[in-house]
This record gives C-alpha cells, structure tokens and sequence, in this order.
C-alpha cells in the first residue's frame, strides 16, 4: 500500500509533519481537552432540564439558545459568543485561540446543529440570521437530484438555467418569494 507524501516541507515532529498537520494537531489537542473546560459543562448544564419524552434511556434534554427547543445531548453544540474561538494560523496564533476557546460561562451558549450552523454562516459571511437561514435552504435545494424539474415547474428551462449560478440565483429567487 502505497503512503501519501504531504504536499508541504516537513518541517516539524522531526521532520514528520508540515506546519499545517502540526498546527492542525495543536488545535486538536486544545479542542479535545476544551470538552472538559468546567466553564462549558456548567453553561450545558444551565441549558438542560429532565428529559420528559417516553424514552427511558434518556435523561436530559437541553434547550437551544436561538431557537428555544429541545433537544437530546448528540445533537447541541456549544457556542463562542459573540466571537467564535477563532483559528490557528501560525504558531503566534495559539495563545490568542486558547484565551478565545477557553474562555468564561458569560462568553458560551449552548445551540442546536442547525442553529449553530446557521449562525456559523452569518457570522462567516457578515449577513444575518435570516439571510444566512435562506442561503442554507439554497444550497441544500441546489443538491436535489430533481433541480431541472424544480425550475421547470416554475417555467424556467434552457438557457435561463444553463449553468449552477444561475440556476442558484432562480432559487434564491423563489424561496425569497415564497416567503
């Protein structure tokens, strides 16, 4: 079986690893010990209560902070709020990420999935919840195998939906629409 050579100049781990697979391990590192951070469990438990649904596996059931519901453990994720923790870039980067992901229960909120990825978005693209809400709805309609089919429905066939950037503005055109 043949290895897979790392495209950049191994420079670290004596010599076994490029600056990003290192600097991708710290990151990881930080993350895996961050699940133990007291500031973060005790912001989890302050969203949860008694799970009152009929499975009797189950023990609590967490609320999202944007959209109020409840949810089962797998699927909540914690948030930085307002700043996300950021990235590592470089080596000087690190002690600014660990002040961020580290931080107090004050700068933490427990969200949803699809909470916490459309705010990701919005955050990441500088537009709001709604608009980032829609964008997600967008994207997801342009992977429907039945696409072609979708627009043809509203008339528009051919040239109007001849490549993904325009069938993407048809879309967004029609979910704005049916809003």
């Amino acid at each position: 079986m043949a290895t897979r050579k790392p495209k950049g100049l191994l420079t670290r781990c004596s010599n076994t690893m490029t600056e990003s697979q290192y600097l991708a391990w710290i990151r990881s590192a930080l993350r895996s010990k961050w699940l133990r951070w007291q500031p973060r469990n005790d912001c989890l438990k302050a969203a949860r209560r008694v799970y009152k649904g009929p499975s009797k596996l189950q023990k609590w059931e967490y609320q999202c902070a944007i959209c109020t519901k409840w949810h089962v453990a797998k699927s909540m994720e914690m948030d930085h709020y307002p700043h996300d923790a950021g990235s590592i870039l470089s080596v000087d980067d690190i002690g600014q990420f660990c002040n961020n992901l580290y931080c107090e229960t004050s700068n933490l909120r427990a969200l949803c999935k699809p909470c916490h990825k459309i705010y990701t978005l919005s955050q990441s693209k500088g537009i709001s919840m709604e608009e980032a809400e829609l964008e997600k709805k967008v994207n997801e309609k342009m992977k429907d195998t039945n696409l072609l089919a979708y627009l043809a429905s509203y008339g528009y066939t051919g040239s109007s939906v001849s490549n993904a950037v325009k069938r993407k503005a048809l879309v967004s055109k029609l979910m704005k629409e049916k809003e």
